[in-house]
């Protein structure tokens, strides 16, 4: 009887310990609601302007739970900004280690390696927000606009399929804003491309769609003035019609995208004018012997080079740069809609 008593206690005092424990596991991964994870960003972001950051998660104990914790159990948002170094992410959000999960592309553009990274910031890491940031002077849009200005130079190979995501926001601020010319059109462009970074982002990815009808995740759109540190929030209600018009037919808004993207008169900022081969080939045979001891008669046996890149010797150095002097080119102003 003593013996039955006394494991009765023990299963008792175990089911008491596994409860407690459950419990205690289940507040560590507790995460705030999408407005709340949004308002914790505002709120940091206004600490770093008014120089008042509280460097927040940068001790030697969040490095210490980095390495023995899950990130899901405490990033708060996820945020697709651009490669631009003028955007420190944590800083301007007076953020620190596992508090934001961050991807980096020129021009924060959504294509299929940003989808599937937000996709996993969203359902993997469990972060109720998620933030396009665009932001002033971006060199990316910058070169864009310019290319389809007339204003083209030469670039290395891969960067047109990165940039080409940006073309349709080029070409819809040219159509919305006819009285726009030249540079002015490059801030108006920035926040375009917010948007269609939002819309490829819900037209490839059905999970995104189904976390943010849900409730359970938010997509908002913004711009980081790098001249003043201030993030200026867009309008909810432009995430919501593009949500609401992809729903209608994903497919369909697909297939326009795309027809927006492939358009004939793309400008010359093309695989062609790639300087990157004047890297495998950029010396002539008095410069590169050595080269003549692997093929000797390179002049009649690779005329590929020479069609490749017949300009080597004119290149100047302005033509191994992705986007032009952006600090001249894009005006530091805002629309009130951004305030």
């Amino acid at each position: 009887m003593k013996k039955t008593s006394l494991q009765l206690l023990l299963c008792l005092l175990l089911t008491c310990m596994l409860a407690f424990a459950g419990c205690s596991g289940e507040s560590e991964k507790q995460k705030p609601s999408p407005d709340e994870a949004l308002q914790m960003l505002k709120d940091g972001n206004q600490r770093f302007v008014s120089e008042k950051s509280e460097h927040q998660h940068l001790t030697k104990q969040r490095m210490i739970q980095a390495g023995m914790e899950d990130q899901a159990d405490h990033a708060y948002a996820t945020i697709l900004t651009c490669s631009d170094s003028q955007v420190p992410v944590e800083a301007i959000f007076d953020a620190g280690v596992m508090d934001i999960f961050v991807i980096r592309v020129a021009g924060n553009v959504c294509d299929t390696d940003e989808v599937g990274s937000i996709e996993y910031g969203l359902a993997h890491v469990r972060t109720p927000v998620m933030v396009v940031l665009g932001h002033t002077q971006c060199g990316a849009v910058t070169a864009v606009t310019r290319a389809i200005n007339g204003h083209d130079h030469a670039v290395e190979k891969n960067i047109p399929p990165l940039v080409d995501n940006i073309e349709p926001a080029v070409r819809q601020t040219i159509e919305k804003y006819p009285q726009a010319k030249g540079d002015q059109i490059i801030p108006l462009a920035i926040e375009e491309n917010v948007w269609i970074s939002i819309r490829d982002l819900f037209m490839q990815s059905a999970a995104t769609r189904e976390l943010v009808k849900a409730g359970k995740a938010k997509v908002v759109g913004a711009i980081y003035d790098v001249s003043d540190g201030k993030v200026y929030w867009l309008e909810d209600t432009t995430v919501e019609n593009i949500l609401n018009e992809v729903e209608a037919d994903p497919e369909r808004a697909m297939e326009a995208m795309a027809e927006s993207i492939l358009t004939p008169d793309l400008p010359a900022i093309s695989h062609d004018a790639a300087p990157e081969s004047q890297e495998v080939a950029p010396a002539t045979d008095d410069a590169a012997p050595e080269t003549q001891e692997v093929a000797p008669e390179s002049d009649e046996k690779a005329p590929e080079t020479q069609e490749v890149a017949p300009e080597s010797d004119d290149a100047t150095p302005e033509s191994q740069g992705v986007a032009p002097e952006s600090d001249d080119a894009a005006p530091e102003t805002h629309d009130s809609e951004h305030a």
